[in-house]
C-alpha cells in the first residue's frame, strides 16, 4: 500500500491539530531564511566484498572488487530543505533528497508539522509533530536534514534507523526545565513500517549515510532459491509501507542533567501482525528498546554511547517455530574532541543477529565490529572536508550459500566535501 494517501492524511489532520490556537506572527514560506541547499561530494575506495546495493552482503555503502580495491566519485547527496514558518510557534519541515543508485533518486525524506509553543512560567513546555519523519533515537545525526555532523558514515544503529526506521506518525513530547537540568518525555503513534526488520534479518547490519525516502525500496542479497525458503517475498524491502492496518507506539524518556550528561531511554514497537501479505510483503512485528548517552566535560571533548537490542518476526509459527525470528543487538562509543577548528572522531561498534528458527535451511546468524576514524576540517562557514577510514570485519553463514567465506574483513576510505548555503 503506497504511504502517500496516509501521509497526506496525516499532515492534514496535524494541521488541524497543531493550529488548534497558535500565536499569529508573521508568515515567511519563501524567503531564503527558510530554504536551504546541502550537497556532499564523495571520492571513496572500498576493498571487500560487493555492497548490499549490488546484491551482496558488503557492509559498507561503497563495496569493493574482490580481490581489490575499488574507486568512486560523484555526488553522493544533495538536499533541498525547506522550513516555513506559518506562525512563531507552528512551523513545517521538507527535506527532498538527491542520492544516486536509489530506486528514485529524487525523492522525498521527511515532511512534517511542528508546534513548538513558549513554556509556562513554571518551565514547563509542550510539543508536537505530524508527517513522516525519523524518530528521535540517533544520538550522531544531529546535522539538517538528518545527518550526521561529527562522521560521514553513522554507527551500525543509526545507518539501520536511516534505512528501515522511518513512520508517518503523530508525535508528542512535554518536557519541564529548572535550573541548569531538563526532564523530558515523548511518545508517538504511527503507521508505514511494516517492513521494518527485513533488511537487518536478510542482510543483517551495515554501514552507510544513505537515507530512506517516502517511495523507496532496498534490495535483498541475491542467494539461491534452495537456501531462501522463507524468503518468499519480492526481492526487495520498501522503507514506508503499511500492510496490516494496525498502528505502531514509540516513546522515550529523557534527563538533561547540570553535569554535561544527558541520557535517554527509546522504547519502538510496530505492532506487525506477523502474518498479513499484501503486495508480495510480508509485515513484520519488530520491538527494539534503545538506550543513549552523550557527556560533554567540557566544550572541546564529547562522548557519545548507544545500545540497543531488540526482534523481529514475521510469518506464521510452526511446530519448529516462527518462519522467521530474530534476535538483534548493537553499541557504539563515539569520541570527538576539538583543536582549534578542527574535529577528531574515533568510534567502535559491536553488533550481532541471533537467527531463531530453521538455521539448517537458511542461518541469518551475524556477529562483527567495526572501527571508525574522521577528521573534520571546516573551510569557510558553507563548506567542509571530512577524511573517513572505516574498517568492518563480520562473520555471517549466509555467505556459503554464495560460496563466500562466512567471515569477511572491509575497508572503505573516503573523503567527503560538503557544501551548505
Amino acid at each position: 500500500m503506497t504511504p502517500r494517501p496516509r501521509l497526506t492524511a496525516v499532515l492534514a489532520a496535524g494541521a488541524l491539530l497543531l493550529a488548534a490556537g497558535p500565536a499569529l506572527a508573521q508568515v515567511d514560506l519563501l524567503s531564503p531564511a527558510v530554504i536551504s541547499v546541502q550537497g556532499d561530494v564523495r571520492l571513496s575506495a572500498a576493498d571487500g566484498e560487493a555492497s548490499w546495493l549490488q546484491d551482496g552482503f558488503g557492509k559498507t555503502r561503497y563495496g569493493g572488487k574482490d580481490p581489490g580495491w575499488t574507486t568512486r566519485l560523484q555526488l553522493a547527496s544533495a538536499d533541498l530543505l525547506w522550513r516555513p514558518a506559518f506562525a512563531f510557534d507552528l512551523t513545517g519541515f521538507v527535506d527532498a533528497v538527491y542520492q544516486p543508485g536509489q530506486i528514485h533518486a529524487v525523492d522525498l525524506s521527511e515532511a512534517f508539522l511542528q508546534y513548538k509553543p513558549l513554556p509556562d512560567a513554571g518551565g514547563l513546555r509542550w510539543q508536537a509533530r505530524a508527517g513522516l519523519m525519523y524518530p528521535p533515537v540517533s544520538l550522531e545525526n544531529d546535522g539538517p536534514g538528518w545527518t550526521p555532523t561529527r562522521t560521514i558514515t553513522p554507527s551500525a544503529i543509526n545507518s539501520w534507523i536511516g534505512e528501515e526506521v522511518k513512520t508517518v506518525a503523530v508525535e508528542a513530547k512535554v518536557s519541564r526545565r529548572w535550573a541548569d537540568q531538563e526532564l523530558s518525555a515523548g511518545g508517538a503513534v504511527f503507521v508505514d513500517d511494516d517492513a521494518g526488520g527485513t533488511m537487518l534479518t536478510w542482510r543483517g547490519w551495515m554501514f552507510s549515510d544513505l537515507r530512506s525516502t517516502l517511495f523507496g525500496k532496498t534490495s535483498l542479497p541475491a542467494i539461491p532459491a534452495a537456501h531462501s525458503p522463507f524468503r518468499d517475498q519480492e526481492d526487495d524491502s520498501p522503507a514506508l509501507t503499511e500492510l496490516d492496518g494496525r498502528p505502531g507506539v514509540y516513546a522515550w524518556g529523557e534527563w538533561r542533567s547540570p553535569y554535561g550528561v544527558t541520557a535517554n531511554v527509546f522504547y519502538y514497537d510496530n505492532a506487525g501482525d506477523r502474518t498479513t501479505v499484501s503486495d508480495g510483503y510480508w509485515a513484520w512485528d519488530t520491538r527494539f528498546w534503545n538506550l543513549g548517552l552523550r557527556y560533554a566535560p567540557d566544550a572541546a571533548t564529547e562522548f557519545l554511547a548507544q545500545a540497543m537490542t531488540g526482534r523481529t518476526i514475521a510469518g506464521f509459527h510452526t511446530p519448529g517455530g516462527w518462519r522467521v525470528d530474530a534476535n538483534f543487538d548493537s553499541a557504539y562509543l563515539l569520541a570527538s574532541r576539538k583543536f582549534g577548528r578542527e574535529l577528531l572522531t574515533g568510534r567502535v561498534d559491536w553488533f550481532d543477529v541471533r537467527d531463531n528458527t530453521f538455521q539448517a535451511l537458511d542461518n541469518a546468524d551475524e556477529r562483527g565490529w567495526a572501527v571508525t576514524a574522521d577528521w573534520r576540517h571546516p573551510i569557510n562557514e558553507h563548506v567542509a572536508v571530512l577524511v573517513e577510514a572505516l574498517h568492518v570485519a563480520s562473520d555471517r553463514p549466509a555467505r556459503a550459500y554464495v560460496a563466500d567465506a562466512t567471515r569477511q574483513p572491509q575497508t572503505m576510505v573516503q573523503t567527503a566535501l560538503k557544501v551548505a548555503f
